[in-house]
């Protein structure tokens, strides 16, 4: 019982090294404030921010993204970090696509390395892989033109999906008045 008690110890710390914390920052916990700071320690520059579009004008003001450039990761050419009434939630990473360099397969590779074998591969027209965490989710897409690494957590990814149903009921259901 004792030997079956420290191997699930062991087990447990070696997951929890290996979950993905970009950065450092712990999606699901760290602030927006936290997050600018480690953006600004890393050499990066905020060059955009606002509310979420839901559609055509409708924005939820509690889902709040910030544009980054400059950031000391290879071939990145932005990222987008996402907070949910304060809190990282979400982190997109696009890469322009040059079907020459074989970024999308050395990104994979590290990942691979990094966090061991997806959870989920989708080959086609986007290629689409994935390795689950239990509340964390990092997603690799090869789209045509670009590649895109989202690092999730999925629950508070789930209320701001929710948030953002609410709110654009909320707006659509307003009355409408015009000449």
């Amino acid at each position: 019982m004792k030997f079956v008690l420290l191997l699930l110890a062991f087990v447990s710390f070696v997951m929890a090294q290996n979950t993905p914390e970009p950065f450092g920052l712990k999606l699901g916990v760290s602030t927006k404030e936290e997050t600018l700071q480690v953006i600004k320690k890393e050499g990066g520059r905020v060059v955009d921010s606002g509310y979420r579009i839901i559609k055509g004008d409708i924005v939820n003001p509690n889902i709040e993204g910030v544009g980054v450039k400059g950031l000391p990761v290879d071939g990145l050419q932005s990222a987008t970090f996402w907070f949910f009434e304060g809190k990282l939630f979400k982190i997109d990473y696009i890469f322009p696509f040059n079907m020459y360099s074989g970024d999308f397969e050395v990104l994979y590779e590290h990942l691979k390395l990094k966090y061991g074998d997806p959870t989920q591969v989708s080959r086609g027209i986007d290629e689409n892989i994935e390795w689950d965490f239990g509340e964390l989710r990092i997603t690799l897409t090869d789209r045509f033109f670009e590649t895109i690494l989202i690092y999730e957590h999925v629950p508070l990814s789930k209320r701001a999906d929710q948030s953002d149903q609410e709110v654009f009921k909320k707006e659509t259901s307003k009355p409408k008045r015009g000449l």
